[in-house]
């Protein structure tokens, strides 16, 4: 104002007294006059903008101070711990099935990819060998058991030896043994489904000869299936044989329920996890070997406090958030569980009521003086 006041009133009013006086005074002293004002003006004009620049100055600086952020307030709900996973579809039962015996195969009752049920004849092979000796066999055991039959009788009234009836029954028990391996080569030469199942694809025709351990095709039960899935370590006490879980196909996006049959015992040190089977009954038509999506609940708690995902601060070996109090940022250093998409499950570290900062966070310090613009009390799931 000073200064507006010399430039607006006083300068004028000197420079017309020098002008109308300039008659009875020399040019030299009417230039020093000049001079005199113009510097005087000059330093006025210094003053008054090194002052308005501090008080800029200190205004900017009380403003970059104060943080605006956005806040959540913290409040206890209800909360189910979800734990999401991936997993595969397994067949209940699945074998490969190969021949017992080498041979010409004799016959194929079945067709790919047919459904047979348990003990349902798949493949003969050349088993006639076996047969025609099973015969003879059987015609040796019969007279053997007749002389033997004889020579007890005989024993009795001592019309034979002791020594000649145990060769006798030894010759029996001998004959005997042969024909049951006979029969077990016969059965093996018949192969049959040893439960019931789906069957895969044959690379054999009739009359082909294969050899002992070849393939012949694969039988896999459709009906009943296993869901195989892993969870983190840190729910092993959480998770109970008996427990229904919700699978989704990623191929037909089908869903059904399983229910957990199985829990490993041991938990990988690998990975920190623990492996986990389900029972599925199959009326849908899920395929074995599918990969799957799992959900299910393991606790519920009524008293959660959950906070928004983005204001969770991971740190080395730790997480914090930071909470107003008192209208300055603190430091707060937490312990995180269950997560959902947008929400994240706090086990300690806040208490009801707090309020978390959610934005301007990549600024905050712990201690900075904070405004909060905008509190929110919901967050979206």
């Amino acid at each position: 104002m000073l200064v507006y006041y010399m430039v607006l009133k006083i300068i004028p009013v000197k420079v017309r007294e020098l002008t109308s006086n300039r008659i009875t005074m020399s040019k030299h002293v009417i230039n020093h006059h000049i001079r005199l004002l113009i510097n005087t003006l000059a330093a006025l004009l210094i003053l008054f903008g090194v002052t308005s620049c501090k008080r800029n100055s200190n205004s900017s600086q009380t403003s970059a101070s104060i943080l605006g952020v956005t806040a959540y307030r913290v409040m206890p709900e209800t909360f189910t711990v979800t734990i999401r996973a991936t997993g595969d579809l397994l067949s209940w039962e699945d074998v490969e099935l190969k021949t017992p015996v080498s041979g010409n195969v004799l016959n194929i009752y079945f067709n790919e990819g047919v459904y047979v049920r348990e003990g349902d004849l798949l493949v003969e092979m050349d088993h006639r060998v076996w047969s025609a000796q099973k015969k003879g066999l059987e015609a040796r055991l019969l007279s053997a058991e007749s002389d033997l039959s004889r020579k007890l009788g005989l024993l009795d009234i001592e019309g034979v030896s002791r020594e000649e009836v145990e060769r006798s029954q030894a010759e029996v028990s001998q004959l005997k043994a042969q024909v049951e391996e006979l029969e077990v080569m016969i059965d093996l030469a018949h192969i049959r489904a040893p439960f019931s199942g789906r069957l895969g694809m044959r690379n054999f025709s009739l009359g082909a000869f294969l050899t002992q351990g070849e393939t012949i095709t694969r039988l896999v039960q459709t009906d009943r299936l296993r869901v195989h899935f892993t969870i983190p370590a840190r729910y092993a006490s959480l998770t109970n044989t008996g427990d229904e879980i919700a699978i989704t196909s990623s191929s037909s996006s089908d869903s059904a329920v399983a229910v957990i049959y199985a829990i490993d015992p041991i938990i990988s040190a690998a990975s920190r996890s623990l492996q986990i089977r389900a029972s599925l009954n199959n009326t849908r038509n899920f395929v074995a070997g599918d990969f799957t999506q799992i959900i299910f609940g393991v606790e519920q708690n009524e008293d959660a406090l959950l906070i928004p995902a983005e204001s969770l601060i991971p740190e080395l070996n730790r997480q914090v958030v930071y909470i107003v109090n008192n209208g300055q940022a603190k430091r707060v250093e937490v312990e995180a569980g269950a997560r959902t998409r947008n929400r994240v499950h706090i086990t300690s570290g806040l208490a009801p009521g707090d309020t978390v900062i959610t934005t301007g966070l990549m600024e905050i310090r712990d201690g900075m003086q904070v405004d909060v613009r905008e509190l929110n009390q919901e967050a979206e799931e």
